[in-house]
């Protein structure tokens, strides 16, 4: 495998993983995904990407409550 191919940009890994890119970008620099920045782009080795999509887990956040009343609702 040509060294091209065994880096993705984090775009690309972004479309495998299922997130948006500045997730990556977040995964990276937490330490959980290695990577590198070259010309002001992160490059993540292709099988990090692919062992990390067998396993990962995205968390979701809370999810958004309904309010009860507003004020508009009281006049």
């Amino acid at each position: 495998m040509p060294i091209k191919d065994s880096y993705i940009a984090s775009s690309e890994a972004a479309v495998i993983l299922g997130l948006r890119p500045f997730v990556i970008q977040k995964l990276i620099k937490r330490g959980r995904l290695p990577g590198e920045k070259v010309a002001n782009r992160w490059l993540i080795p292709r099988v990090a990407v692919n062992e990390m999509a067998k396993t990962y887990q995205p968390k979701v956040g809370r999810p958004r409550q309904q309010r009860q009343s507003t004020k508009r609702d009281e006049v």
